[in-house]
């Protein structure tokens, strides 16, 4: 018994340890390379490494050639078996002025080995409040809206691509 304990503590400190020294700058400038062959690119950010994760800092989003958003922080924590994105004060592009609200005060973004078929995520914003699940897959997105008295009175038709639930919540899903 005490060597299986023993075991473990070895087995856990190693795993803090590859945690602890991963290069994970390294691992941004690779999930960079990945997302640019999707055309999102990432820039003018200031990287700061942590002991178990990154923070990026005043970093602009772009699709396409066109701006996206604007984000103010983003925190990206590592861990073996629960992986999270904070992202913090987000404004979107212009563009999107008629259609949806450009302020996204925080969006939260989670991925556990207990769900590995999943990614969750919550955002909160003028908006009101956003639940969001994709099936890895089934590849389908499923977001549930808790819309704000400004959501529901200015971007009406935007509320349109969503169906309206009896509890007042609006739900869209998709398959990507």
């Amino acid at each position: 018994m005490v060597r299986v304990g023993k075991f473990l503590v070895y087995l856990l400190f190693f795993i803090t340890m590859v945690l602890y020294f991963l290069p994970k700058e390294n691992l941004y400038f690779l999930l960079e390379q990945e997302l640019a062959k999707k055309e999102i690119f990432i820039s003018n950010e200031e990287i700061k490494e942590k002991a178990f994760g990154l923070e990026l800092q005043n970093a602009t989003i772009s699709y396409e050639g066109i701006e996206a958003a604007q984000l103010k922080s983003l925190d990206i924590n590592l861990f073996l078996l629960y992986n999270s994105l904070d992202l913090q004060e987000i404004e979107l592009s212009s563009l999107i002025a008629n259609y949806w609200p450009q302020k996204i005060q925080e969006c939260h973004l989670s991925y556990s080995i207990l769900s590995p078929l999943q990614i969750e995520g919550v955002a909160q914003g003028v908006f009101g409040t956003i639940e969001a699940h994709y099936m890895i897959k089934e590849a389908t997105l499923t977001v549930i809206l808790h819309p704000s008295k400004i959501m529901l009175k200015k971007y009406r038709s935007t509320l349109r691509y969503f169906k309206k639930l009896k509890n007042g919540e609006y739900s869209y899903e998709k398959s990507l």
